[in-house]
């Protein structure tokens, strides 16, 4: 294998097909390669097209079904977010068999989509180095770009793979994104590892569900994220479990052999159980004396106190100095952020004045927009208006078939019982337990037709009843889709009557790109993510420029990666501009290098590293080995 780059111990500078540098280990990849060598397999060659049986496809699904629930929609989310071309995101389980595999159309017709299928196995003894087959062997987050697969024919793809670890640090599966290497984002394997860990803290949750799990960290503000440490502790104070975040933040401390609360920490756990039950977020000293915020997980509201078994409790603000031992003081009213609607586009926000007033009318309200828009927000928030505190019912369209769609909607009874009984008799179903508050149908251009039929059925039987007597009906009907009424109305597949009974108010959910308010809700966004973060204005002017496809679960993405990303509390240009796939542009040559293959691809290097080094001139000096004077002239920098 050559490598270009400098070595720095196992660590080098790789260049990819395209000149970006990443960071890899040279000594596992050289094992690696070793490895598939003495499998006997040749770079030259083909992967051996390894795939399991139905029936032990079936048991390994069986058999990873409590991890996939977590993995799931975490993979969905993943996808949305690396969506591009020729891409797709996998699911594998611990012995490198591919369990789920989401691709576009694209890389699903390439070799390598008619590869990665479910039950196809990815250990290096059949498809060489690659990214799965190395992340199982290492246990760490590995990247495979271009030519370091062993085989040739997979030398056109960029791999990210990241390990999944269960409760008992051992590796339960992992995540995958792969995609064309020219089209590769730096940010993928951020991502992928992100997805990976929240992963970990549900199953760490899950497996401790009859415990009290306590998350700290050393700062307040990144309680709820996934960098938090978490701990299980039953109710007697003994610490049953600790994720990965907890043991490296008590690293030097006993947290094995049913350790104590109090071993670990200078408080008892009895003298902080009540007040982390009320929801108060506590300052606390470890055994080793390092300070660190705590709270029960997910609490709803928060206050702050201090706890220290040296010195009393008191108010940690300088302004405040000690305070008395007896006097519990409170240092600051930290409220978990509420989500709020931001609707001050202009076309939005009438959509929306006729929607509530269709709803005082019991009409049904159709929320019309491209995916990830925001249309079951919209609906729960005039839902919140309209009928706070009662049920908002969604049902997934797309999970109703032929088959199951009577069982899902009308319970176990079905149908006819339901119809029986009265529309409001109701035996225990998803459409019974709508009655007096909202029913929202999610996506209904994916409904069976037979569905359909009988959704109509509801709803003609739901205006039988007065208008304002929601005790004996559903009150108000929400209905979303992807394509408007006039196009449902041009489907093949959709009943009339159907769509007779869903007219009422139409509310149109516009693009991300389209919103006037998109820095409203960007900055709202921040907010829920992280208070203590602010946008520059340059910053804000810049995201706002981006070329967005419709997501906002995207840009909510983007700005926890701009958190992460930022040294301070403040998020400054330099971060946004600093990953080139935040800002969804091509990066082109300048026009004199663009007339030289030589000229333009050494242009094009010095643009990604600047962008990449945050626009640190001297670091991009450093590396590639230029004047700062030429840098200067292939960025336009004054």
């Amino acid at each position: 294998m050559s490598r270009l780059g400098t070595r720095f111990n196992d660590e080098a500078l790789v260049q990819t097909a395209l000149g970006t540098e990443i960071k890899i280990s040279q000594a596992s990849l050289a094992a690696s390669w070793r490895r598939s060598s003495s499998f006997g397999l040749d770079p030259n060659g083909r992967p051996v097209d390894a795939v399991l049986s139905e029936v032990d496809l079936h048991q390994a699904k069986q058999k990873n079904e409590d991890i996939k629930q977590f993995v799931k929609p975490e993979l969905e989310l993943l996808y949305n977010q690396i969506a591009g071309t020729n891409f797709m995101v996998a699911y594998a389980d611990n012995t490198g068999v591919v369990l789920n595999a989401l691709r576009d159309k694209e890389f699903k017709n390439s070799d390598a989509g008619r590869a990665v299928i479910p039950g196809s196995i990815w250990t290096e003894e059949y498809r060489g180095t690659n990214a799965l087959g190395l992340c199982l062997q290492t246990g760490t987050s590995q990247i495979v770009a271009g030519r370091d697969h062993f085989f040739r024919k997979l030398g056109d793809l960029s791999c990210f793979a990241a390990p999944i670890y269960g409760p008992n640090d051992e590796i339960v599966g992992m995540i995958d994104a792969t995609s064309d290497a020219s089209l590769r984002q730096n940010h993928t394997l951020a991502l992928v590892k992100l997805a990976c860990k929240n992963v970990e803290n549900r199953l760490f949750i899950d497996a401790f569900r009859n415990s009290s799990i306590i998350s700290f960290h050393a700062r307040h503000e990144y309680l709820s994220t996934t960098s938090a440490a978490l701990l299980a502790v039953d109710e007697h104070g003994f610490i049953e479990g600790a994720n990965a975040n907890a043991k490296s933040m008590l690293n030097g401390l006993t947290l094995s052999n049913k350790s104590h609360f109090g071993d670990v920490f200078e408080i008892p756990f009895s003298s902080i159980i009540t007040r982390l039950s009320s929801q108060e977020i506590i300052r606390i000293y470890d055994a080793m004396g390092s300070a660190v915020f705590m709270a029960l997980q997910e609490p709803a509201s928060k206050r702050i106190v201090e706890l220290d078994a040296r010195r009393g409790v008191r108010g940690f603000s300088k302004k405040l100095g000690p305070q008395s031992a007896n006097n519990y003081m409170e240092h600051e009213q930290v409220s978990k952020p509420k989500q709020k609607y931001i609707a001050d586009d202009a076309g939005l926000k009438r959509h929306l004045k006729q929607a509530n007033r269709a709803l005082q009318l019991d009409l049904p309200v159709l929320l019309v927009g491209n995916r990830g828009t925001g249309k079951k927000t919209t609906a729960i928030e005039l839902h919140t208006n309209f009928r706070a505190n009662q049920p908002f019912v969604e049902v997934k369209c797309a999970l109703l078939t032929e088959e199951n769609y009577e069982k899902m909607l009308f319970g176990s009874d079905g149908k006819l019982s339901y119809f029986q009984h009265g529309f409001c008799g109701f035996s225990e179903s998803i459409i019974s337990s709508a009655k007096g508050g909202s029913l929202f149908l999610n996506g209904i251009e994916a409904l069976p037709q037979s569905a359909q039929t009988a959704l109509a059925q509801v709803l003609e039987a739901r205006q039988e009843v007065s208008i304002g007597d929601y005790e004996n009906k559903i009150a108000s009907v929400f209905v979303s889709s992807r394509l408007s009424i006039q196009e449902l109305r041009a489907q093949p597949d959709i009943d009339a009557v159907f769509l007779e009974n869903i007219l009422g108010a139409q509310v149109i959910v516009p693009n991300l790109a389209q919103r006037l308010d998109f820095r409203a809700v960007a900055s709202e966004l921040l907010r829920q993510i992280s208070d203590a973060h602010k946008f520059s204005k340059p910053a804000l002017d810049a995201l706002e420029r981006l070329d967005w496809p419709g997501h906002i679960k995207q840009l909510k993405k983007t700005i926890q990666i701009l958190v992460a990303s930022s040294d301070g509390p403040i998020i400054r240009i330099e971060t946004v501009q600093g990953d080139q796939n935040l800002s969804g542009e091509e990066i082109m040559p300048c026009d004199p290098c663009s007339q030289s293959p030589v000229r333009k691809e050494s242009c094009i290097l010095i643009k990604k590293t600047w962008l990449e080094s945050g626009g640190n001139i001297s670091l991009v000096s450093r590396r590639l080995g230029v004047s700062r004077t030429t840098i200067y002239k292939h960025i336009n920098k004054p």
